[in-house]
């Protein structure tokens, strides 16, 4: 009897300890009766479909395929540009005048022709005319502007004080037409940029400075050149600067080129004469020039970037 007694408290204890719970366990917080399940997130939506009236230009350049084009009408008659896609990098432009032995300036640009690095300024800003794009799509009317910086007053010195300035930047897709499996969209081109303002006196008589030679004692050679004196009548002079373009292009939206491209580019400077043609406050080729782009068959070989060594 005691021995059947003790077999069914060990069971018991053994079938408590069973019950009991791990030490350290959490119990659930009981819910109160007025809880509502917070509702589920939303599936994402789906990207609205491509409006059918807006296109995104870009310049569509194959691997080991180079595109080169002629601007004519530049200061050297003919500008050539070639345009290479390498294999790693950015895309790159090389650009001479027609007919010279090497290219005599390159730079990177992106797919939209928006030129990254390289190019003097006066190279730069051509070719910012010639290939950039809009950085978004864009419809019939839609209007945007290009990086451009056209004049520079820095270069006509400290003195200068600008006194009025008007600038506009404005391209338009005027017209988006389709020709079989191709769209033309139609880019008209609208720039002014003019600054005009006051050469103090100071700065007036420094540009008309001119150096005479010192008379040196006879049998001593040449003597050295010192400053003449200012023009007695130098007073403030107005200064302006003053560069317009406007043009006419047709791309091609599929084929990502120009089918056509054209414009003139005028530039002229009053009231100042820069020291050398380099310093000129107008960062485009001086005078009136007509500008128009063509395609090449081929790219000239010497302009062509060198693929790298294996």
């Amino acid at each position: 009897m005691k021995r059947s007694l003790l077999c069914l408290l060990l069971a018991l204890g053994a079938l408590a300890a069973c019950n009991d719970k791990p030490p350290g366990q959490l119990e659930p917080i009981p819910r109160p009766a007025d809880y509502k399940e917070p509702p589920k997130p939303a599936a994402p939506k789906p990207p609205p479909p491509a409006d059918p009236n807006k296109v995104t230009l870009r310049w569509k350049l194959a691997e080991g395929a180079p595109v080169a084009l002629k601007l004519e009408g530049t200061p050297s008659a003919a500008t050539v540009y070639v345009l290479q896609r390498p294999k790693t990098g950015e895309r790159m432009l090389r650009l001479a005048p027609e007919g010279a032995k090497a290219p005599t300036d390159q730079g990177t640009f992106s797919e939209r022709g928006f030129m990254l690095d390289g190019l003097n300024n006066v190279d730069r800003n051509l070719a910012t005319l010639v290939m950039e794009l809009p950085k978004d799509a864009v419809r019939q009317g839609d209007t945007w502007s290009l990086g451009l910086e056209l004049v520079d007053t820095a270069r006509l010195g400290r003195d200068f004080a600008e006194k009025k300035a008007e600038r506009h930047n404005t391209v338009k897709l005027s017209a988006l037409v389709s020709e079989g499996d191709e769209r033309i969209a139609t880019i008209e081109y609208d720039m002014l940029e003019r600054v005009s303002g006051i050469l103090p006196p100071a700065a007036a008589a420094d540009e008309h400075t001119e150096k005479a030679p010192i008379k040196a004692p006879k049998g001593k050679g040449k003597g050295k050149e010192e400053p003449k004196e200012a023009p007695k009548s130098a007073a403030e002079r107005p200064v302006t600067a003053e560069v317009t373009f406007t043009g006419r292009g047709e791309f091609l939206v599929k084929a990502g080129r120009w089918r056509s491209w054209e414009g003139t580019l005028s530039s002229k400077t009053e009231g100042y004469t820069p020291p050398s043609p380099d310093q000129a406050a107008t960062l485009v080729p001086p005078g009136t020039l007509k500008l128009k782009l063509t395609a090449l068959d081929s790219a000239p070989a010497q302009l062509l970037q060198p693929e790298p060594k294996k």
